[in-house]
């Protein structure tokens, strides 16, 4: 039996795991590598998609219908895929992971840029879900955690240039097409840059982080950093409580992206104001995620999630009720400061909750709970359909993450009994 006071309230309220070993210049190499690749994978999938996909309707006649369940597809797999890295890693190591990641992207986004039928285009948007599942967020996380002495700002670092990815990608599709090139090669210059970033980025690792992988650290109960086993830590409340937390994020953040653009149209803002708040939304994220690494290493990471999490239930309940662009702007950059200091924050709360041991399971399990985020625009869309308006289906959801609040403030340091 340990202390409660030992295992869980050091880590929920106490700043990152602090490492022994000085980073060198592979530490950086390593980080570089990965940042660099985070951002391509960002920029190629999601909002370049969203950008792309009205050219590839209009040359192919495809239906609107067909064309976004591709876009479903691919959030789908990425999502279910996300215990897949910690099966390779620990079989394989990290190196082959991303490598392995790299590839099943590269071909994604060939087919993609082959696709004519729409079965194409649907398969290679399944094999870029699971590709970015491979590359980013797990992997990188584990790296970096066991690398760097001050690790939340490393990771806060690597998530930053990943939502830089995320503003760009509609940048560079607009700048190819400037060029005179179309979406078919925008597609395959995607394919090119991602295979040389994950080969760039497995060699950039340290080979003694796959010996780590492959031989995990021993579970100790008496060691600072917890050292929790996965069942043991899936028996807590506090495991369930902080994957909610992050599922509500990225309920927010998923439904904002798909619907608000429509809801604030019908609310009176033209559609190009309407894309301007996102932008502004986007923007705060990177922002936000650039300050929360630095944050995170001073400050107890549950009471950054909890501000985080207020700051979207706020920023949402308004955005379904308020009109006028002063209201909206501050509702958008509420729910980005949220949102992109949440993603952080969630991720070193079960770092430091249950130890490095098993983190790199217990962040796979928690990123394929938060799948079911995905149906947020599914359900604004039933709930437009059902009540004529979105106000509703952002007032559920602010309501979602209103419960989860109150779960991380009244949260309390998880007593174990056993390991």
């Amino acid at each position: 039996m340990t202390s409660p006071m030992s295992d869980f309230e050091q880590s929920v309220e106490a700043p990152a795991l602090v490492q022994i070993a000085r980073p060198g210049a592979q530490a950086y190499l390593a980080l570089a590598g990965l940042s660099i690749l985070f951002f391509l994978i960002t920029a190629g999938t999601f909002t370049s998609l969203g950008v792309a996909l009205p050219d590839m309707v209009a040359q192919l006649g495809w239906s609107w219908s067909r064309a976004g369940l591709g876009y479903t597809l691919l959030a789908l797999a990425c999502g279910l895929a996300s215990y897949a890295p910690t099966v390779l890693v620990r079989s394989l190591g990290v190196r082959a992971t991303l490598l392995a990641g790299g590839m099943f992207m590269g071909v994604g986004f060939l087919l993609m840029s082959l696709a004519v039928a729409v079965q194409l285009y649907w398969i290679g948007a399944i094999l870029i879900g699971v590709g970015f599942a491979l590359t980013a967020i797990i992997p990188g996380t584990f790296v970096l955690s066991r690398t760097f002495s001050h690790s939340s700002t490393a990771i806060g670092f690597y998530y930053t240039a990943g939502a830089l990815g995320g503003v760009a990608g509609p940048v560079l599709y607009r700048l190819v097409r400037a060029a005179g090139e179309g979406w078919r090669d925008y597609w395959q210059i995607l394919a090119a840059a991602v295979t040389v970033a994950a080969i760039g980025a497995a060699l950039a690792i340290d080979r003694r982080a796959d010996a780590q992988a492959r031989q995990p650290e021993p579970v100790d109960p008496t060691a600072a950093d917890g050292g929790w086993r996965v069942s043991a830590a899936l028996r807590t409340p506090q495991f369930w409580i902080i994957t909610a937390a992050y599922t509500a994020y990225l309920l927010c953040e998923t439904s904002l992206n798909g619907l608000s653009a429509a809801h604030l149209t019908s609310r009176g803002m033209t559609p190009a104001l309407a894309a301007a708040m996102l932008s502004l939304q986007a923007l705060v994220n990177v922002a936000a995620r650039a300050g929360a690494g630095w944050l995170a290493d001073r400050i107890a990471p549950r009471l950054l999630a909890i501000a985080a999490l207020a700051l979207v239930t706020v920023g949402i309940a308004t955005l379904a009720v308020g009109k006028g662009e002063m209201v909206v702007a501050l509702a958008v950059t509420a729910v980005g400061i949220g949102y992109g200091v949440s993603y952080l924050a969630t991720t070193v709360m079960l770092l430091n909750a249950f130890g490095k041991a098993r983190n790199l399971e217990l962040m796979s399990l928690m990123c394929l709970v938060s799948t079911v985020a995905a149906a947020g625009p599914f359900i604004g869309g039933l709930v437009k359909d059902a009540s004529g308006g979105f106000a509703p289906a952002f007032q559920l959801f602010a309501g979602v993450c209103a419960i989860v609040l109150v779960g991380l403030v009244w949260m309390k340091p998880a007593q174990r009994l056993s390991v």
